[in-house]
């Protein structure tokens, strides 16, 4: 399986001190070039520009396609990258993508998704994390996310 990471995960999760938990929960986890480039520019948080410039031998980097799925036509380039990458390889991908028109576009594909939340979730019941804890950490950052989704998530918390 391949798993495929936006840059939205990664810079949550860099700023929570937390992107260990992709090696923990995953294995490896690849990035596209244009996922590098968003992650490495001036706008970046620090702290992912610092990961990018000295990356873990589990970030497995990988060219963009050579054409982008016409479906992700308004996305970014991190966020189309990404999702054609991963429905090159479907059924075999699992998609991390917390933008809502990014997931709408890639539910449309019929792509497996996940996000920043659910990876707490799933970190929280091996034991490696305090769900609420990292909840709270993780809206400390500015990300956003729904209620809607935090109930969905903390339903599978064992």
């Amino acid at each position: 399986m391949i798993v495929v990471a936006d840059n939205s995960a990664l810079s949550a999760l860099a700023e929570m001190g937390l992107l260990s938990l992709l090696r923990e929960i995953f294995g490896k986890v690849a990035v596209t070039e244009s996922v590098r480039n968003e992650g490495t520019r001036s706008g970046a948080p620090d702290v992912l520009r610092a990961w990018f410039a000295n990356p873990p031998e589990w970030l497995q980097p990988v060219p963009d396609p050579a054409e982008a799925l016409e479906e992700t036509v308004g996305l970014g380039l991190g966020e189309a990258s990404s999702i054609t990458l991963a429905w090159h390889h479907r059924p075999d991908s699992l998609l991390i993508l917390d933008e809502r028109r990014g997931r709408r576009v890639a539910a449309a594909l019929g792509l497996r998704k996940t996000g920043v939340v659910a990876i707490l979730a799933e970190a929280a019941n091996r034991g490696l994390v305090d769900f609420d804890e990292a909840l709270n950490q993780l809206r400390s950052t500015g990300f956003h996310v729904s209620e809607s989704v935090i109930a969905d998530v903390r339903s599978r918390l064992r």
